[in-house]
């Protein structure tokens, strides 16, 4: 099999969550260590990013706000970028932090 790299940058803790949901998916990966503050993940080289998202799941993804990276230089690039969201994805970043922390209060 040959492998791709990703990856995964997030809150605190993500690592572990993630390689559970991918186990308990039987999605095919080896899991990498952490370089840069970000950590690594190889998967089937065929495989799509959305099928290794899919794998996740998108309780771990947005409960860790993780983001994905197919090389080091572009999580270099989008770190340095000025977050720039439009009004629209403003409001949903609010209401998704609204969301957790009135699941946290429960």
């Amino acid at each position: 099999m040959i492998w791709s790299t990703v990856y995964i940058k997030g809150k605190e803790g993500f690592e572990r969550e993630v390689i559970h949901q991918l186990e308990k998916s039987g999605f095919s990966f080896l899991p990498g260590t952490e370089e840069q503050g970000l950590s690594l993940f190889w998967v089937d080289h065929l495989a799509k990013l959305r099928e290794f998202k899919m794998a996740i799941g998108s309780k771990t993804i947005f409960t860790y706000r993780l983001r994905f990276f197919l090389s080091l230089e572009e999580a270099e690039e989008k770190s340095y970028a000025r977050n720039s969201f439009t009004l629209d994805e403003e409001k949903k970043v609010k209401k998704m932090e609204e969301w957790e922390r009135l699941r946290r209060s429960a």
